[in-house]
């Protein structure tokens, strides 16, 4: 953006006239702006033209057109108002005046005024003054040195005139004259001096409206990409934003409208909080199969209107962090475990493995030996659950697609302790796409294989068992594991997920715990479906979004 250059420097530069009318559009006026001031200014002439075309009729034009017939005033001042008219009709038109317009204009404007002041002369007849309206509307829409021009031809038709007068032998007014020059001048440098300080006022507001609105995108986009769910709440329950992580956790297209028509489960938490803002609200799941979702509330006040923010996190991503706390410190448990336990653990299976190796052991003593066999081994085996659990601290995602990696699982995973298990697979035609670590993947579902195989295998005499995936509404990723089994209460559905819990005299009763543990620090969550007699125990784990980071 270029700025008026300083009155020195401008008259003591050569004028470039290649560029004089090419110069750029000041900010301060738009093409709008431009032509109403344009109109108004020609508006103004016609006005003049008609006023003094009016004066020259009456007894003042002996006055006013002292060194003129009054016929050739009047011819004069007609010309002037018909080309003022036809210059009306031009703009008309061209609703989009450009610099060389603009100039042409003023300067025909001032032209016609020296016309009309040699014709009548200047002896305090005020006429002068009239070239203080145009230098002024060309100062204010055109800058720099087009507008200094303006007033150096008005000064320089002023002392023309005031040079064919004196040659005329009339009284001469160079005083005057120069005085007017440079009173022209001065008024041209005061407008540039307001215009450019308009200018910068301006362009310093528009910076600022810029950076305002570049910072409203940004915090829109902002706002738009987080993970966590938001919505705003204009009170009572009107919904005036939500982003795109709320509409996928509520599982809707609405982003407007009244918030127990989105979602009567979250109305249900906004109304308890309303009740008692103290009270931690419930989590939700938006539909069957959905992840849980975590609300929290907080009100904000704007322009003397409520608004309710509501934030909606997955609970699954919730207690991711809370995760990896835990298995932190059950890492350095699992580490004093090791040193104290298995130290001695492996002093008593030594020892009894030396007993058995004795000549003189009678049947009861090697019973005996074999229990203690039998409950070494089961404690290094929890020892080692224990272990490998800790060790699942770090994490590596990948995308992949469910239903080629199941059916690779199912090919490629050897159930040893069974024989030619039965597995079916229940796959969508499209792809399921998850992202999740694949090792721990893997060991999941190993685990839920392993325990479906089992139970199906005392209850029907035969080890199988289902795999079904799919996509829910809010277009989260699942999968389950049924089996042929007796089924599991809804009374005990979530004391199976407890360390140690198990109802296998063999079992150690870590197995579902670590598998609940495994899905949670890759965002996912693994539930028991409701028990139903005509089917066996359905484990159902719900994915992270495919779109969502995890890291």
């Amino acid at each position: 953006m270029q700025h008026s250059e300083p009155a020195g420097q401008i008259l003591r530069d050569k004028v470039d006239w290649s560029t004089l009318f090419h110069q750029s559009e000041t900010p301060l006026f738009d093409w709008g702006s431009r032509y109403r001031l344009l109109r108004l200014y020609n508006l103004y002439r016609c006005l003049l033209g008609i006023s003094l075309l009016g004066l020259s009729l009456t007894p003042v034009s002996e006055w006013l057109f002292s060194y003129a017939p009054q016929r050739e005033v009047g011819w004069y001042l007609n010309l002037y108002l018909t080309v003022n008219f036809v210059l009306w009709l031009v703009l008309t038109f061209r609703n989009q005046p450009g610099t060389t317009y603009t100039f042409f204009v003023i300067t025909l404007d001032i032209m016609m005024l020296s016309v009309l002041l040699h014709m009548v002369g200047f002896e305090d007849n005020g006429l002068a003054n009239l070239y203080f309206v145009p230098i002024v509307i060309g100062n204010i829409l055109l800058k720099g040195r087009l507008g200094i021009l303006l007033s150096a031809i008005a000064t320089l038709f002023l002392l023309s005139i005031d040079i064919h007068h004196a040659l005329l032998g009339r009284v001469s007014q160079h005083v005057d004259a120069g005085l007017s020059g440079l009173l022209f001048f001065a008024t041209a440098l005061f407008v540039q001096s307001v215009r450019t300080r308009l200018q910068s006022s301006a362009l310093a507001e528009r910076l600022s409206r810029t950076r305002a609105f570049n910072l409203e995108r940004l915090s829109t986009s902002i706002i738009q990409h987080m993970r966590t769910g938001i919505l705003v709440l204009q009170e009572p329950d009107t919904i005036v934003m939500m982003n795109e992580s709320a509409r996928h956790l509520l599982v809707t297209e609405d982003t407007k409208g009244q918030l127990d028509a989105l979602s009567p489960a979250l109305m249900a938490s906004y109304q308890q909080w309303l009740a008692n803002p103290n009270l931690r609200p419930n989590s939700f799941s938006s539909s069957p199969g959905s992840p849980e979702i975590l609300p929290n509330f907080s009100r904000q006040s704007f322009e003397q209107t409520d608004y309710v923010l509501i934030f909606l996190d997955d609970k699954a991503a919730l207690s991711q962090e809370a995760q990896r706390l835990k298995l932190a410190s059950l890492g350095q448990l699992t580490a004093s475990i090791a040193h104290e336990i298995r130290n001695p653990l492996g002093a008593i299976s030594h020892s009894a493995q030396l007993l058995a190796e004795s000549e003189t052991m009678s049947d009861m003593d090697q019973r005996l030996l074999t229990i203690i066999h039998k409950h070494c081994k089961r404690v290094n085996g929890i020892i080692n659950n224990i272990l490998q659990l800790s060790r699942k601290q770090g994490i590596h995602p990948e995308s992949i697609f469910l239903n080629a990696w199941l059916r690779e699982f199912i090919d490629s995973e050897h159930f040893q302790d069974f024989e030619s298990p039965d597995i079916r697979l229940e796959l969508p035609q499209s792809p399921v796409t998850v992202n999740i670590d694949l090792s721990q993947l893997q060991q999941v579902l190993h685990n839920l294989c392993q325990n479906g195989l089992r139970y199906s295998l005392h209850h029907t005499g035969k080890p199988c068992l289902i795999l079904r995936a799919g996509v829910s509404a809010s277009e989260h990723p699942w999968l389950e594991v049924e089996d042929f089994g007796p089924g599991i209460p809804d009374e005990l559905s979530e004391s199976v997920f407890e360390p140690f819990y198990t109802t296998d005299k063999k079992g150690t009763g870590l197995g579902l715990y670590i598998c609940r543990e495994l899905c949670e620090i890759n965002q996912a969550s693994l539930g028991l479906l409701p028990y139903q007699k005509e089917r066996g125990s359905v484990f159902h784990i719900s994915f992270a979004h495919p779109k969502k980071l995890i890291s």
